[in-house]
């Protein structure tokens, strides 16, 4: 990571946070910016693959 940012969470979130980093992979501890960085980019990865099975959806309705 490059930069240090900061960002403000209820304490819901930070205890969520708290949680994964030591259950996300259980032999290896995770900082809380990792776990945050790996949910986003999961979340990120989950969307495109969301919007290319729409997409794949759409042009097979539109052929048939």
């Amino acid at each position: 990571m490059k930069r240090f940012k900061s960002i403000s969470v209820s304490e819901d979130t930070f205890d969520a946070i708290n949680n994964l980093a030591e259950t996300v992979l259980p032999k290896v501890r995770l900082s809380k910016a990792q776990v945050v960085e790996n949910l986003v980019k999961g979340s990120h990865g989950n969307i495109n693959h969301n919007q290319e099975n729409n997409n794949d959806k759409s042009t097979t309705t539109k052929a048939s």
